[in-house]
């Protein structure tokens, strides 16, 4: 069974590349929803105002975790 988006994303924080960095992001906040799909995941970086970057990075994180 594949592991959900939100928990495989922070298990990235260690990374040096963009993916790591969104990964870091996420880590430190608290309310981050650990266990949603990509689209959760960008519903919540809207309800938070995120930037056109924010939303690569996470664009960029889902392509490869679907391909994992």
């Amino acid at each position: 069974m594949k592991q959900n988006f939100g928990l495989w994303l922070v298990a990235q924080h260690q990374r040096e590349d963009w993916v790591g960095l969104f990964a870091f992001q996420a880590r430190r906040d608290r309310a981050f929803p650990l266990e949603a799909d990509p689209a959760g995941v960008r519903a919540y970086l809207k309800t938070k105002g995120a930037d056109a970057d924010a939303i690569d990075m996470l664009e960029t994180a889902a392509l490869e975790w679907g391909r994992a």
